[in-house]
């Protein structure tokens, strides 16, 4: 990847060199989701802004790094990159609903606020392993912005998203503490949308916390994970997460109650 890149255009720099098909349409709210900020008005109002392939501003190396060039564009609306293909019958419009998704993980951003809350609904909507269920957290855009600059100050905690095929389909919440005995550990909560599942996000986002953990001599991780939920609990232990103890009717949806495992991993 060009180092010299705005940094602001490196998650979209990302996307690209994980994309595996040759023609790729964007809106510009899924290029600004990627991104995790919003494009500069000049995207909006100017074709040349997408054409552009010369310096001093260097936004198009992005995509020109990995072989894309735009081929149509809509001013706020979509942008069309394509790549030579060396095999014509390698990618077409029925056999790209069959590909894996294109993802990438990044930190989160003030401006992903609204749409993260929108994610956690849904996944709240879809499965009962959450804490809450449909319509039981209704946290406000405003205090989530202010969780997330509160752990941007302290570097205590962040959130990792995965933005996939354009969209935030996934999220790790890494918790942590400024207390001085209690700062070499974290507590970690993750859900993937359903759609999303089968397609190793889950994996990709755990390998991100950890990588997060260990560049902050974090040597404990820790999570609680329904008992019946067993996808989860054998990717855990496949990261080496042991059960180190049950909580029996930990929760309670509805008229049942459910247990849960406490799990933990220690660095060396």
């Amino acid at each position: 990847m060009d180092k010299s890149i705005e940094k602001k255009y490196i998650p979209l720099a990302a996307y690209f060199e994980a994309a595996t098909k040759d023609k790729i349409t964007l809106t510009f709210s899924e290029i600004e989701t990627i991104m995790g900020q919003p494009l500069p008005n000049a995207s909006y109002l100017n074709v040349s802004w997408w054409k552009k392939t010369k310096p001093p501003l260097k936004h198009f190396t992005a995509w020109t790094t990995f072989g894309y060039s735009v081929t149509e564009i809509k001013l706020g609306y979509y942008v069309t990159f394509e790549k030579p293909t060396t095999d014509s019958t390698s990618s077409t419009p029925d056999q790209d609903s069959n590909d894996h998704p294109t993802y990438i993980i990044r930190s989160i951003e003030l401006d992903d606020a609204r749409d993260v809350i929108g994610l956690y609904q849904q996944l709240f909507a879809e499965t009962d392993y959450m804490l809450y269920g449909q319509n039981e957290n209704n946290v406000s855009v405003q205090s989530f912005r202010k969780l997330i600059s509160k752990w941007k100050v302290e570097n205590s905690g962040t959130m990792l998203i995965a933005i996939i095929n354009g969209e935030i389909g996934g999220a790790i919440a890494i918790i942590g503490s400024t207390i001085p005995r209690k700062k070499h550990c974290i507590s970690i909560k993750m859900g993937v949308l359903e759609k999303f599942t089968n397609y190793g996000i889950g994996t990709a986002l755990m390998t991100e916390a950890e990588n997060w953990a260990r560049t902050r001599n974090i040597t404990r991780l820790e999570l609680s994970v329904m008992k019946s939920n067993q996808k989860a609990i054998s990717l855990y232990q496949k990261f080496g997460f042991v059960i180190e103890g049950e909580r029996k009717k930990s929760v309670k949806i509805g008229s049942n109650y459910m247990d849960e495992f406490y799990m933990a991993k220690v660095f060396d």
